[in-house]
């Protein structure tokens, strides 16, 4: 019985996962388009909202306006409470962004410096901006994760940061350095493959499954790749990444080679 709860409680955590990803990726779904999307039926759905609602993840609106006979269905929107945050870390500045449900960026505050900062030094800065956040914008907000998204090789299974050349940080737990300090779980990848992952979800490559991403900054010129509609990592975590590894102009990308051909077209 108990393997049978379990999985029970699994098929309904996956559910709620789902639902909840519709909701944060697609606006302002309705429940009649939630029960389209998922394949289940209504009072599944009608029970899976109540339990995110309850959670303060969700919250129901007025049914907006529709050509569907019958009730109107009510509308299902992000509740305004939850929120991220999101740090980017760069040799003259490092970025934080409070960012809610539905991947609204809220405030966004960059902490200039005249020198690269050490791990040690961007994970304090982090914090200072954090207990500003927490103090003004974000007093009223229930503050679940901050998320680091880190200009050089970062490991996929553990977040450290084998080798970031323009920041000179190695084999840097940076992750958990953030996390010490603001007392929140916290996550890292490399910020070119969340940034084709952010574009293929909410920007110009949503509903594109596949992406080839190029960005550049203080920081370097960095690159993301989307091979059916997922990030591409290879075996440890770091193919699909392209750019500079040091200060010279030495280039050694790391993208696979179809997508080296596909750069060159």
């Amino acid at each position: 019985m108990a393997a049978l709860g379990d999985t029970v409680d699994s098929v309904r955590r996956r559910n709620l996962s789902t639902v909840l990803e519709l909701v944060h990726r697609g606006g302002t779904p309705s429940r009649a388009d939630l029960t389209a999307l998922t394949g289940l039926n209504r009072s599944t759905i009608g029970a899976l909202v109540a339990e995110l609602v309850e959670l303060g993840l969700v919250q129901e609106a007025d049914p907006g306006a529709t050509n569907r006979v019958g009730r109107p269905s009510r509308r299902v929107v992000p509740d305004p409470r939850p929120a991220i945050i999101a740090v980017n870390p760069e040799i003259d500045a490092v970025t934080v962004a409070l960012v809610g449900l539905g991947a609204r960026v809220e405030h966004r505050i960059r902490h200039e410096l005249d020198h690269i900062p050490s791990p040690e030094e961007a994970a304090a800065v982090v914090g200072e901006v954090v207990d500003e956040l927490r103090s003004g914008p974000a007093q009223d907000r229930r503050l679940v994760a901050v998320g680091l998204a880190v200009p050089g090789l970062v490991r996929a299974s553990d977040g450290v940061v084998r080798w970031a050349p323009h920041l000179g940080w190695r084999e840097s737990s940076f992750a958990r350095l953030v996390e010490s300090v603001v007392g929140l779980p916290t996550v890292a990848d490399n910020d070119a493959t969340l940034g084709a992952l952010a574009e293929r979800l909410f920007g110009v490559g949503r509903g594109v499954d596949q992406l080839v991403y190029l960005n550049g900054g203080a920081s370097g010129i960095g690159g993301g790749v989307i091979v059916n509609g997922q990030p591409y990592r290879g075996a440890f975590g770091y193919a699909g990444s392209s750019g500079t590894t040091g200060r010279d102009s030495t280039i050694r990308p790391t993208a696979p080679r179809w997508a080296a051909r596909l750069r060159r077209r």
